[in-house]
């Protein structure tokens, strides 16, 4: 199990919240459920589920989450109880701080990985073969 992708080990949707792609925020937001960032948000992110920042998503701040996945932008402290998945167009600029981190090729990271208890990670590589997971659409 510890090389699937955090949407491999998901249990099906319950409560998320969604920032849409024409939002823009700026503020702090807590709570138990997934979060799915669209849109814009600028401020800092404290839940106990899953951070998904969409293609079109731009986060700036600081984050302390059970799982991400990055396919946007993303500026500032990430912390992470579990993983941490950057894909193929995600973008990041600032130290991560989790359990396990995935790195698509073709993503980009500038900054530090350490583990949740202080030691530096090494992430795994990965190439990018399924299509839009949010989205729906067929997977190969």
């Amino acid at each position: 199990m510890q090389n699937q992708r955090i949407t491999d080990t998901i249990p099906e949707p319950g409560l998320k919240s969604i920032i849409t792609q024409a939002t823009v925020i700026t503020g702090e937001i807590q709570g138990q459920s997934d979060l799915n960032v669209e849109g814009q948000f600028t401020g800092n992110i404290d839940i106990g589920g899953l951070l998904f920042i969409g293609k079109g998503g731009n986060f700036k701040g600081e984050a302390r989450v059970e799982n991400m996945v990055i396919e946007g932008r993303v500026e500032g402290h990430v912390k992470a109880t579990a993983k941490i998945e950057i894909r193929s167009s995600g973008h990041i600029q600032g130290n991560i701080v989790c359990q396990q981190i995935a790195i698509a090729e073709g993503a980009f990271f500038d900054g530090k990985i350490k583990t949740n208890k202080g030691k530096p990670l090494d992430p795994e590589y990965f190439i990018e073969k399924r299509k839009d997971l949010q989205s729906g659409m067929e997977i190969k």
